[in-house]
């Protein structure tokens, strides 16, 4: 009975053992065009499609570009961009590098990149998905139903 239990349990950790050892990250995330010049996603954003999102990887103690891979949005302005090497002494980012709609492609500076981690190094994470945050670009001129619409989102603040 011990080791029919001890065999079970080893077979069962041969079994998860590639994914504790692969160290290969699928990165997700959007990128939008923030219409209304508000520094956040409203509900008159909308999410681009073939916009250019890059991951960088800087080493921790030079700053030396260590790693860098582009990918590119979907018709729902997602991006997915696979990772084969785990960066467990790096600092990573997603960044914007490109927007294809000529009047939304300038960066939002609180929106243009988002920390990633990629690495199960010490961290507990055995998931192979990461999330970034969404990152956006800003509308060359807000429209017109931006300051109605504002006005509602802020209508709760003290401003």
């Amino acid at each position: 009975m011990t080791r029919m239990v001890l065999l079970l349990m080893a077979l069962s950790l041969i079994s998860i053992l590639p994914l504790l050892t692969t160290a290969l990250f699928h990165v997700k995330g959007s990128v939008y065009c923030d219409t209304c010049r508000a520094g956040f996603e409203t509900n008159a954003t909308f999410y681009i499609q073939g916009a250019k999102v890059g991951i960088e990887c800087r080493d921790r103690k030079t700053m030396d570009e260590v790693f860098y891979m582009e990918g590119v949005t979907d018709s729902t302005g997602t991006y997915n961009i696979m990772v084969e090497k785990d960066h467990y002494d790096h600092i990573c980012k997603c960044v914007l590098v490109s927007s294809p709609i000529k009047s939304c492609n300038t960066p939002d500076p609180g929106r243009n990149r988002s920390s990633i981690v990629l690495t199960h190094y010490k961290n507990g994470v055995l998931n192979h998905l990461h999330y970034a945050n969404s990152m956006g670009y800003l509308r060359d001129e807000p429209l017109p139903q931006c300051h109605q619409l504002l006005k509602y989102y802020l209508s709760d603040s003290d401003i």
